[in-house]
C-alpha cells in the first residue's frame, strides 16, 4: 500500500485540514498521527465519520493552536491530554497525547502515562485499530503498523494484542462482534477462546451499566446489528449480564420494524423529537418481566426506560382496538402512550394494516387536536369543577373527535343536554 494511494482516497477538504495539522505539528517540532477508525476505514475504503489525531508530545498545545485559527469550539481534558476540537463548519477532531496504560484489575479504566507512538498503538484493542498515518509533511501518509494490522485487514481477521484483553477491559467483548459483523470479519480462534474464558470468569459483573449500554447502543444502528445480536448470543453475553434476558427470536424482522418505523417518524413526526435508539431497544428488550431488572443492570434513562415499559403494555391496549373503533376511543386508548411506542407499532411485524392505520391516524392528526371548549367555559356556566365537570369535557371532546360536532357552538349545544342529564 504506497502513500499516495491512501491519500487520493481522503476527501479533498478532509486531506486539506490534515496537512494544515501536520504542518502546524512540524513547525512546533511535534509528531501528529491519524489513528484507529480513520485508518482503518482508509484502507478499507469504507467511509468514518471518526477523525483521531494523536501526537508525540503535547495535544493540548497543538489543539488550542488549531483553534485559534480555525475559532469554532474546544473542549480540554488536561488530566488526560485530549482536546476536542469542533471547527466552524461542524468538523470534529479529538486531539490525544500518545499513551502507555496500565489496567490496575479486571474491568477498571487504565492508568495512563504519556509515550510514542508505538506505546500508543500497542495499547489498543484490536490490530486492525492499531494503525497509525503520519501527518507530518515529510511524511504524510506513512503508514505506522507495528501489530500486523495491514496484514489482519486483508485477511479479514479480528485479533487482540494479548491474551488478557477482555479481562484488562470486557467491553472489547462487544467491540470484538460488532467489527465482525460490520465487516463481515472473522474473531481469531485464540481470542474467540479467551472471549469464552473471560465471560465464564464473570467478567462482565466488574464493568458498570453504563459501559455495556454505550456498547450496546453503537451497536444497535449497524446495518449488521441482527447478525451482531445472534453472535453475542453464541457467546451466552446477554444472560451473563441478565439471566432471562434473550433476543426475540424474530429480532431481524424487529430490527427492520425499527428502521421503518425511524423513516416513518422522519416523514411524519417532523415537529416532535423522537427518541431513536429506543426504537431499537425496543426490538432488543421486549420481556416486560425483564425489562425492569435489565434498565436497573444497564442504568438506562429514565425516558428509554418508560417507552420500554410502555411499549410492553401497549399490546394489550391495542386488542381493544377493532376496525370499527371510533376515534374518540383511539384518542382516549393511546392517548398515555409514548409517541416512539406507538410509532413501533406501526411497523411491527404481523400488524394489522387497519390498526397501523388508526395509530397513525392518531400520531398524525388526533392527539394534536385542540378541544372547542375548556374547563374556563364551563367554570363560566356556573359549573364546579369535579368529576362530572370531567365527564362532559370529555364527551364533548370525544362528540367534536368522532366529527358530530364541529363548532363551538354545537359543543355548547351538545354540552347543554349532557348537563341536563
Amino acid at each position: 500500500m504506497y502513500k499516495t494511494e491512501i491519500l487520493s482516497r481522503i476527501p479533498s477538504k478532509i486531506l486539506a485540514v490534515l496537512q494544515e495539522i501536520g504542518q502546524l505539528a512540524d513547525e512546533t517540532g511535534l509528531s501528529a498521527y491519524a489513528v484507529g477508525g480513520m485508518v482503518r476505514d482508509l484502507l478499507l475504503i469504507r467511509e468514518n465519520s471518526d477523525f483521531d489525531v494523536v501526537v508525540e508530545g503535547d495535544a493540548i498545545g497543538l489543539a488550542q493552536c488549531l483553534f485559534k485559527r480555525w475559532e469554532g469550539k474546544i473542549h480540554v481534558h488536561s488530566d488526560f491530554g485530549t482536546g476536542t476540537l469542533t471547527r466552524s463548519d461542524g468538523l470534529k477532531i479529538d486531539f490525544v497525547s500518545a499513551r502507555r496504560e496500565t489496567y490496575p484489575r479486571p474491568g477498571a479504566l487504565p492508568f495512563i502515562r504519556f509515550g510514542t507512538i508505538l506505546d500508543d498503538l500497542r495499547r489498543r484493542d484490536f490490530s486492525i485499530n492499531a494503525l497509525a498515518m503520519s501527518l507530518n509533511p515529510a511524511t504524510i501518509g506513512e503508514l505506522v503498523d507495528c501489530t500486523s494490522g495491514l496484514r489482519d485487514l486483508q485477511s479479514g481477521e479480528i485479533r487482540t494484542l494479548h491474551d488478557r484483553s477482555f479481562i484488562d477491559d470486557p467491553t472489547r467483548l462487544f467491540r470484538a462482534i460488532r467489527y465482525e459483523g460490520r465487516y463481515g470479519f472473522q474473531i481469531v480462534d485464540s481470542d474467540q477462546k479467551h472471549m469464552f474464558d473471560a465471560i465464564g470468569k464473570g467478567v462482565l459483573d466488574l464493568i458498570s451499566g453504563q459501559r455495556i449500554r454505550n456498547e450496546i447502543n453503537r451497536i444497535l444502528p449497524e446495518t449488521s446489528a441482527p447478525k451482531i445480536i445472534r453472535r453475542m448470543e453464541e457467546f451466552d453475553i446477554f444472560q451473563n449480564i441478565h439471566t432471562g434476558w434473550q433476543p426475540p427470536e424474530n429480532f431481524d424482522a424487529l430490527c427492520d420494524a425499527a428502521r421503518q418505523a425511524a423513516d416513518w417518524a422522519d416523514k411524519h413526526l417532523v415537529k416532535d423529537s423522537v427518541e431513536k435508539a429506543s426504537l431499537f431497544w425496543m426490538a432488543l428488550l421486549r420481556d416486560g418481566s425483564v425489562i425492569e431488572s435489565v434498565k436497573d443492570r444497564l442504568s438506562l434513562d429514565n425516558q428509554l426506560s418508560k417507552i420500554l415499559v410502555a411499549k410492553a403494555r401497549l399490546g394489550n391496549v391495542l386488542a381493544k382496538l377493532s376496525v370499527h373503533s371510533e376515534r374518540s376511543q383511539v384518542y382516549k386508548l393511546l392517548k398515555s402512550y409514548p409517541i416512539e411506542a406507538l410509532a413501533f407499532s406501526i411497523a411491527e411485524p404481523e400488524q394489522p394494516q387497519w390498526c397501523a392505520a388508526k395509530i397513525k391516524e392518531y400520531l398524525t392528526d388526533l392527539r394534536l387536536a385542540q378541544p372547542l371548549i375548556n374547563g374556563a367555559d364551563l367554570i363560566q356556566l356556573n359549573l364546579t369543577p369535579g368529576p362530572k365537570f370531567a365527564e362532559m369535557l370529555w364527551n364533548t371532546f370525544a362528540a367534536q373527535l368522532d366529527g358530530k360536532i364541529q363548532s363551538k357552538q354545537e359543543a355548547f349545544q351538545i354540552l347543554g343536554r349532557f348537563n341536563e342529564n
